[in-house]
């Protein structure tokens, strides 16, 4: 055993490191590097070329002096970017269409004389003569919201074109306003409860009680409203207007006015709004009622007992209207449920051969009995051709995230909720176009109703009724590849093998005796069955459509007159789209058309905002701005009176759902008045506000504040499948990427006659 060992020792020595000798000793030139250097070549560069633009308040601007000179440059300071950009907008016209940040593309800084001059190299500018247009970029300097005054003059840098001084940036409308806050305010550029009181005070003027209290229903609901019982208070008399026309009409001998008992009346149709749109009562947002009057109403349960039954009755006439294949599976459902056979079908029908007919007339024959019936989609688009349709997700609140191999995920649903009590007594599901649906939403589904209905059988002993077709868009997987999408199907469910499966085979476009109208429909099968490539593995689209040489003939077929088109009625521009697989593409179609029609314009700008107030810094609002997650708006979002748009959020199903068309028929500063396009709701017109959304596919969170619609000229492949048109143009300019996209866009037509595709060679 050791007891002492004594201190720590080491051994070192001291070594003088040069790094730069060090660098030199190690570095190696080989022969091409020495003859680009000799050649004074460039090692590296940077473009496009960036152009860093001032920002500060009026007078404010930071300048140098000295002891001598002070007096100088106090009275006649030298020019910012910004102080030259004025001057500019005053002598030059075409600085005029433009804003701050785009001034370098056309213009170049003099640093020596501190003034803007045009460009002398570039691009020629199309009718502005001596303008040219270069790559170079112009940043604005970032500024913090803390510093307000600044980052609302920055704000408005960024969307007011050409203004000669400060407080021409202030003047909105004719009106200047004292600061450039109160300026952002007035162009709707910012988000502050005021702008609620603005589009309830628009509603007031043009619409009905109902109208105001739904579009107060959705702003309560989507819009985080702060102080919802002022804005009850305000508009409160909009709201019960019907109420009181109805008492004075019920007692025209009275005196009836405005009384307590009127507005609780109007608050309680104003909670069945609510509930219908969110779930909830107005209790829930804040809106108090008197204590002894009960709120909870089942309106779920309450919809779905409460069907029209003459125009039931008179949908169920149709059953004579049936052919063989429809009626055999329609027989074969009947029977399953009035026998209480319990089954779970999947109804394979392509495209034109009646689904959805014979899906409504399913359901309206059971409602007929007093039974509750389900009816669901997996898009927004096919829930509005169903009666009484929503999307899938929100009527079972399936989880938004789910993966392939998922096997314990459920939906949102307690067990003492009202959905819950719905779903027990529901006798049978209609989920169409279930093929486009992941697999582990059926899955969540099917655990769901076993634990609601106390039943460890499939669907928890519901007759359940999928329906679709494989041949379609399979479930969309974020950078899946083929496989994952096939994985993801319904086919790989552990409940296929007990579903029992039925099949359309009578194609409803060919029973006349149009020969072209069958030759069309045996060429779409032959694309859905992969049976139609060529050699060199193409496929041959000239027996199923007009080939287009260009996109502007395409859209010429397929919106002809386009000047006047503003004038069409609803129905013809319900029956047609240009279909492309892309956003960009059809973006850039959109564009293209809305340019091209003449009707009144309105811009409206979003308002974008980081939600953890440390980041903001770090996104400037222009970059917020230039964003376009799917799914969302734009921040710009230009719209004529009378050109559709497509609704991009669930704001009141089955309404208004993720995917319906709209056709705007009034464009007010905060409200679109549209008449609904297409379903079983076409011809109603709807109110439609500013909601904020948050996009999840990025890698941090904001949030947009913009009208939830987007034009609908042109459309996704994927956002109209379910939906049949009348005429349909398709850009192939992008190919199609996915299973069944192209079946998808050819099906949507009935004939040959009315398809025109633009496809590269």
């Amino acid at each position: 055993m050791i007891l002492i060992t004594g201190s720590d020792q080491a051994t070192f020595s001291l070594d003088n490191r040069n790094e730069v000798e060090q660098f030199q000793s190690g570095r190696y030139i080989c022969s091409s590097e020495v003859v680009w250097r000799i050649l004074s070549f460039d090692v590296h560069e940077r473009a496009p070329a960036i152009i860093h633009l001032a920002v500060h308040l009026e007078n404010g601007q930071r300048v140098f002096f000295t002891q001598h000179n002070a007096n100088d440059i106090v009275n006649n300071p030298r020019d910012t970017t910004l102080t030259a950009f004025f001057k500019l907008c005053a002598k030059d016209e075409f600085s005029k269409t433009i804003t701050y940040d785009k001034v370098p593309n056309y213009y170049t800084w003099n640093q020596s004389i501190k003034n803007f001059q045009r460009r002398k190299r570039g691009t020629p500018v199309e009718n502005h003569p001596g303008v040219k247009k270069t790559d170079t970029l112009g940043r604005v300097y970032v500024v913090h919201p803390n510093n307000s005054k600044c980052f609302y003059l920055r704000m408005l840098l960024h969307v007011i074109k050409g203004p000669i001084s400060f407080a021409s940036l202030r003047t909105v409308q004719g009106v200047t306003y004292d600061t450039f806050q109160e300026a952002c305010k007035a162009m709707v550029l910012l988000e502050d409860d005021l702008q609620w009181e603005n589009i309830l005070s628009e509603a007031t003027v043009c619409c009905t009680s109902p109208s105001i209290r739904y579009l107060f229903a959705i702003l309560i609901v989507f819009c985080q409203v702060t102080d919802p019982i002022r804005l009850w208070q305000n508009h409160r008399a909009s709201m019960a207007e019907d109420v009181l026309f109805r008492k004075q009409k019920e007692c025209p001998s009275d005196d009836i006015n405005y009384d307590e008992n009127i507005f609780i009346e109007a608050l309680l149709e104003l909670n069945k709004v609510v509930q219908s749109v969110s779930g909830k009562n107005i209790t829930d947002f804040g809106l108090i009622l008197s204590n002894n009057i009960d709120l909870n109403t089942n309106t779920e349960y309450l919809r779905e007992t409460s069907y029209d039954s003459v125009r039931l009755l008179q949908v169920v006439q149709n059953e004579r209207r049936l052919n063989s294949d429809q009626k055999t599976i329609y027989d074969a459902v009947i029977t399953s449920i009035n026998n209480y056979e319990i089954k779970t079908f999947f109804l394979d029908a392509p495209g034109g051969t009646g689904k959805t007919f014979l899906i409504n007339l399913l359901l309206a024959k059971i409602r007929t009995d007093r039974k509750i019936t389900l009816a669901v989609a997996s898009s927004g688009i096919a829930a509005t051709l169903l009666e009484g349709g929503r999307t899938a997700h929100s009527t079972f609140k399936i989880p938004l995230k789910m993966s392939y191999d998922d096997t314990s995920s459920v939906c949102n649903i307690s067990k003492q909720s009202n959905t819950a009590q719905l779903m027990r007594d529901c006798v049978f599901i209609v989920w169409d176009e279930a093929s486009m649906s992941h697999k582990s939403s059926v899955e969540a589904l099917d655990r769901t109703l076993r634990d609601l209905r106390n039943k460890n059988t499939l669907m928890g002993d519901c007759s359940v009724l999928f329906s679709g077709d494989f041949r379609q868009i399979l479930p969309v997987v974020v950078r899946g590849t083929r496989a994952d999408e096939v994985n993801a199907s319904l086919k790989r469910s552990y409940i296929w093998p007990d579903i029992t499966k039925l099949k359309l085979k009578t194609n409803m476009r060919i029973l006349s005796s149009d020969q072209g109208n069958k030759t069309f429909a045996d060429a779409l099968l032959r694309v859905g069955n992969g049976q139609s490539l060529t050699r060199n593995g193409k496929i041959d689209l000239s027996e199923l459509c007009f080939l287009m040489s260009n996109l502007m003939d395409l859209i010429e077929n397929v919106y002809p007159d386009l000047p006047n088109i503003s004038t069409k009625t609803p129905s013809w521009f319900q029956e047609r789209a240009i279909l492309s697989p892309t956003n960009d593409q059809v973006n850039k179609i959109n564009d293209m058309i809305l340019l091209k029609f003449n009707a009144p314009t309105k811009v409206y700008y979003s308002f974008d905002t980081v939600l953890d107030a440390e980041e903001a810094i770090h996104y400037p609002t222009e970059f917020l701005n230039s964003l376009s997650p799917s799914g969302t708006p734009p921040h710009k979002l230009i719209l004529k009176i009378g050109s559709p748009i497509i609704l991009l959020r669930n704001l009141s199903p089955p309404k208004l759902c993720n995917g319906t068309r709209l056709q705007i028929k009034s464009l007010k500063n905060c409200l679109l008045e549209c008449i609904i396009l297409i379903g079983c709701r076409a011809g109603e017109m709807v109110l439609v506000p500013r909601i904020p959304m948050i996009p999840t596919n990025l890698p941090f969170q904001f949030k947009r504040l913009q009208f939830p619609v987007k034009l609908s000229f042109a459309m996704t492949i994927n956002k109209v499948q379910g939906q049949t048109l009348n005429v349909a143009g398709l850009d192939l300019t992008v190919q199609c990427f996915s299973h069944g996209q192209l079946y998808v866009a050819l099906s949507r037509v009935t004939c040959k006659q009315n398809l025109f595709v633009m496809a590269p060679e």
